[in-house]
């Protein structure tokens, strides 16, 4: 496995877990990347997504697969907003 691979393969890893603690849909439908699967989040804060790797498809088993594109335009920016606005919710509700 190449370095690219095994950072992909971690990353794919935890994005596993979101989409077993989140709604999640997973598909075929992005044109400019057909091999890889997108795998769309909902988190509280708003829509996640991200490609997933032909290789990494097994941690998927558990998502829902839909080829309807519901996808919300978010910007890879917004994503990590949305990601960080969630943990800092998330954090409070510790204290």
């Amino acid at each position: 496995m190449s370095a690219a691979d095994a950072v992909y393969r971690e990353r794919s890893h935890l994005v596993a877990h979101l989409a077993a603690a989140y709604p999640s849909t997973i598909g075929y439908h992005d044109p400019a990347e057909p091999e890889w699967a997108v795998v769309i989040v909902d988190l509280p804060t708003g829509q996640a997504s991200w490609h997933v790797s032909p290789d990494d498809m097994d941690l998927f088993e558990h998502v829902t697969r839909s080829e309807i594109n519901t996808w919300d335009g978010h910007t890879t920016e917004e994503k990590y907003a949305r990601i960080d606005a969630h943990a800092r919710a998330l954090a409070q509700k510790e204290k």
